[in-house]
């Protein structure tokens, strides 16, 4: 089975769409600086850096909830199910392969954004370091939003509604909620936000009000919650 998921992401389009579009994102800022040459030398880094970062997790939502969503969509769970019925292991393997695939993709992105923009920098005599810690965290929560939206793809039986559903959850219940006293400070928003502060080393916000390993509970926990739901639906609905 693991082979045929490896098949299915070699041979399917979103998969390599997805992965050019973060590649060709990464390289943009250091094209772009080939002929602008910013006052600010923190420019050079912090370009690619903040393109990596919001397409990592635009990106790892929509490959999360095409990995599960698009089968349910072309009726292929169906066969595949009749021949491994059991349930858990199809969906542990796919999310096993999909987290491999999309690690893969997001460490090549990291190095190539890194490359180019320190080769553009040294043609402006500036020396772009790597930023380790930054691009880890970025690809943590890129992780993060393809989980999560792969587990809406098994509640909703859905690419577009999985998709949708993370978007909404990021963009709008998420600010909504952090605006609620004390259920602000326990939201999955609020858990990511503190972990990826600490794992790229930048001031943790005083008003999540976790440490970090209370944060990464949190997190944990959340994740746990609707992989949790997603494995149960999963299990027990018709496809």
């Amino acid at each position: 089975m693991t082979r045929a998921e490896i098949y299915k992401l070699r041979t399917h389009r979103t998969p390599w769409v997805c992965a050019a579009a973060l590649l060709v994102g990464v390289l943009m800022p250091s094209i772009a600086l080939i002929w602008y040459t910013p006052a600010d030398t923190a420019a050079y880094s912090s370009a690619y850096l903040d393109t990596y970062d919001v397409l990592s997790v635009l990106l790892g939502i929509i490959f999360g909830g095409w990995l599960l969503g698009t089968e349910y969509r072309q009726g292929t769970l169906k066969r595949l199910l009749a021949g491994e019925p059991r349930r858990m292991r199809v969906l542990a393997v796919k999310g096993a392969v999909g987290a491999a695939a999309l690690s893969a993709v997001l460490a090549v992105a990291a190095v190539v954004g890194w490359a180019a923009a320190r080769l553009v920098g040294s043609a402006h005599d500036v020396t772009v370091a790597w930023q380790g810690r930054s691009l880890l965290a970025a690809a943590l929560t890129g992780l993060v939003a393809a989980t999560i939206a792969y587990s809406f793809s098994a509640i909703t039986r859905s690419d577009s509604f999985a998709m949708v559903g993370a978007l909404a959850l990021a963009l709008v219940l998420e600010p909504l909620l952090s605006l609620v006293p004390t259920v602000g400070k326990y939201t999955l928003g609020t858990a990511l936000d503190h972990m990826y502060q600490s794992v790229s080393g930048a001031q943790v916000l005083p008003a999540t009000e976790h440490s970090t390993a209370g944060a990464a509970l949190l997190l944990v926990a959340w994740v746990s919650t609707f992989v949790g739901v997603a494995a149960a639906a999963f299990a027990r609905r018709d496809v």
